[in-house]
């Protein structure tokens, strides 16, 4: 079976865990956006995926209001610009509200896929301790050769 989920979809649901998505779908300060901090990091993200970030938030109905209001919010600002430097400022920050825009939409997919909007933050704690196990298991039966 192919496997259609896009990049950066996949580099989201890589970096991010339960607990990170569970906090930020529940505070969309720019600090739960724990693994795109860094300008340098946001701009590369960006740059890798831009295609596929732009799909998905073209597709998701919800989260193109978000989009389109960046969108129109950034060209009335760029028009309004007088240096270069002003530009360039507007254009980082545009890219950042892109990707957050963008993770936050896939973190709460992820979250509703896997039946964790309504878990507390103890229970998905304990669902993640519980993968973690499951993960650390795997790898000794590897290493051990598969012996039980």
């Amino acid at each position: 079976m192919q496997d259609l989920t896009n990049d950066a979809v996949k580099a989201i649901m890589a970096a991010y865990t339960p607990i990170e998505v569970k906090a930020l779908i529940h505070n969309h300060d720019e600090s739960m956006f724990v693994h795109h901090q860094d300008p340098k990091d946001i701009v590369e993200f960006y740059g890798t995926y831009n295609e596929d970030i732009h799909h998905w938030l073209l597709d998701d109905s919800h989260a193109f209001e978000y989009y389109a209001n960046a969108m129109g919010a950034y060209n009335y600002a760029q028009a309004k610009a007088r240096t270069e430097k002003e530009r360039f400022a507007l254009q980082q920050e545009y890219l950042k509200d892109v990707v957050y825009i963008f993770i936050a939409t896939v973190c709460y997919d992820l979250a509703a896929s896997h039946d964790m909007l309504d878990m507390t933050m103890q229970q998905v704690e304990d669902y993640q301790l519980a993968k973690d196990l499951q993960h650390a298991k795997a790898k000794l039966t590897v290493i051990d050769g598969g012996k039980k």
